[in-house]
């Protein structure tokens, strides 16, 4: 058996893929999200997590499991763009998480590495910025190209004003909020038109009612600086007094005051990040220019340069039997000089012949959902086999429970909306009267209100709960289950934690066949002996 470390391990579903082989064996995982880690140990009863990957002493890996054969996982790099700028966060601190991956491949030098990500990894939209801790290593020694990248941190009025504060005081020295308060007053500007439905919950006037007692106005500021916070006090505690009846039409200078402290909020951090940036001003703009590298450059010069050979390609899973047309950038390095590295290409499902919902989930329509916690267990009976091949990889036939079975209860609203989307349609095709809700429904994700085709593999496979995933044939939703059927876990794999976070563990993971066809390949590299079946073996046996 070939000893695997699963670091960012989630729920489990790659390494789950090397286990079906019959010839890995996870010794430890690291992962520091505590329901998913919950999920992974239940599922692995024994098996020890070192947690959180930014403490993981590797020696002790070493010494409590033996020499690691390979290591495998996909960690967050995200890097920085533009998105979610409401949050304002220049730079993702998952550009740590890529190079502690690149950490525990130097320290436990394994004979192969597996690393998973999203495809658009090979693209230069993912770059991390510059620090000056880290310039030698990047140019001096990795050789990565640096390009100029540019984010308007600033649009307004006082560019001037900013600029010449900047240079008087330090971020730090200024009366900041929080990056959540400033994300709690954006929210209160972007709820404009809804503020007593906002006001309902209580959390909610807690937090403005915190945000209004740290909000300071300072005799050594300037004016402009000074009146802008004044005016947003006033403007909160308005608000909050009248629970959202008054104040609204002075929103408008509460987003001016939100506009000055994201501004410097950006500095602090990229300041904090120690990073290389110079900033650019016009009439109405601050532009930030980031010193920036991509990031799969990074990855593959940092572990070429551990001595590894590398080979990288996108997979689509619905290739090799998941019911889900889902595209993954995987990368298998060797610590082998001049080796032949290759990806699982050969399709072992062709496009006409792609597992569908109907093949993965039709069994479980008979079986009401429940919509009570994630632990209830229900009975139930195989119908006849619809897709052998499917049914042979991930369903334990002996079993006769179901688990996870669950969903989220539907309010009026919902089940009116299920009614009105056909298969193959989601949130855009309904009438206008049932969008209301939606501040900007023009911009909803094509990916919202989505019903299942039955006769077609899924899209990828998200956070369903969240997306409101519809059932082909039922008014309503997608349960955890079915969303773990899509994502080929096999019945016996029992999720746990709330049900937002069992949703977000299935959507997050990598399909269990799909790393499966992975550990092959990975099983060649290695010179495994044994016999064991094949995916592609299976799939011929089952369609003879």
């Amino acid at each position: 058996m070939f000893k695997i470390l699963d670091l960012f391990a989630g729920a489990g579903g790659l390494s789950l893929g090397f286990e079906m082989t019959g010839q890995f064996e996870v010794v430890a995982i690291v992962e520091n999200n505590a329901n998913a880690a919950k999920t992974y140990i239940n599922n692995h009863p024994g098996l020890k997590n070192y947690d959180d990957i930014m403490k993981v002493d590797y020696n002790k890996i070493i010494n409590e499991n033996g020499k690691v054969d390979v290591v495998i996982g996909g960690p967050p790099c995200q890097g920085f763009s533009n998105a979610n700028r409401q949050r304002r966060q220049l730079i993702n601190g998952s550009n740590e998480l890529v190079k502690r991956y690149v950490k525990a491949i130097e320290a436990l030098k394994p004979d192969v590495f597996v690393m998973e990500n999203v495809k658009t990894i090979t693209s230069d939209k993912h770059s991390f910025c510059l620090t000056n801790q880290d310039q030698k290593y990047i140019v001096n020694d990795l050789h990565l190209q640096i390009q100029d990248k540019d984010i308007v941190l600033y649009e307004g009025l006082y560019v001037n004003e900013i600029n010449e504060l900047c240079k008087k005081y330090k971020p730090e020295q200024l009366a900041l909020l929080s990056e959540e308060e400033l994300y709690t007053v954006y929210n209160l500007y972007k709820k404009r038109k809804e503020l007593k439905k906002y006001f309902k919950k209580a959390c909610n006037v807690k937090k403005i009612s915190g945000i209004i007692s740290r909000m300071e106005v300072k005799d050594n500021m300037p004016d402009w600086y000074n009146e802008s916070t004044k005016k947003a006090h006033e403007i909160l505690q308005m608000v909050l007094t009248t629970n959202g009846k008054s104040g609204t039409e002075k929103l408008d200078d509460l987003k001016n005051f939100w506009d000055i402290q994201r501004f410097f909020q950006g500095i602090l951090e990229l300041n904090s990040k120690d990073a290389i940036y110079s900033m650019i001003l016009t009439n109405r703009t601050i532009i930030v220019r980031m010193r920036t590298y991509i990031v799969i450059d990074f990855i593959r010069s940092a572990l070429k340069n551990l001595g590894y050979e590398l080979n990288g390609s996108i997979l689509n899973a619905a290739s090799f039997g998941v019911p889900q047309t889902r595209e993954r950038f995987i990368m298998i390095g060797v610590k082998k000089e001049k080796v032949e590295i290759n990806l699982p290409d050969e399709l072992i499902v062709d496009p006409a012949n792609y597992v569908t919902v109907k093949q993965a989930i039709s069994d479980l329509a008979r079986y009401k959902p429940t919509v009570g916690s994630m632990d209830e267990i229900q009975k139930r009976h195989y119908m006849p086999v619809i897709n052998s091949f499917y049914r042979k990889l991930v369903l334990n036939n002996k079993d006769k429970k179901i688990f996870n079975h669950v969903c989220t209860e539907t309010r009026e609203v919902a089940k009116k909306r299920f009614e009105k989307i056909e298969q193959g349609k989601n949130f855009h095709a309904l009438p206008d009267d049932l969008k209301s809700t939606y501040e900007n429904p023009e911009r909803t994700q094509n990916t919202i209100y989505k019903r299942l085709v039955y006769n077609l593999p899924s899209d990828t496979v998200v956070n369903v709960r969240k997306s409101m995933w519809i059932h082909p044939e039922l008014n309503r939703a997608v349960s955890a289950r079915e969303a773990a059927r899509l994502q080929s876990f096999p019945d016996n794999y029992v999720f746990f934690g709330t049900k937002d976070s069992v949703y977000q563990q299935i959507g997050n993971a990598v399909p269990p066949v799909l790393g499966r066809a992975v550990a092959e390949k990975v099983l060649e590299l290695l010179g495994c002996k044994t016999k064991y079946k094949t995916l592609k073996e299976i799939y011929e046996e089952m369609n003879r």
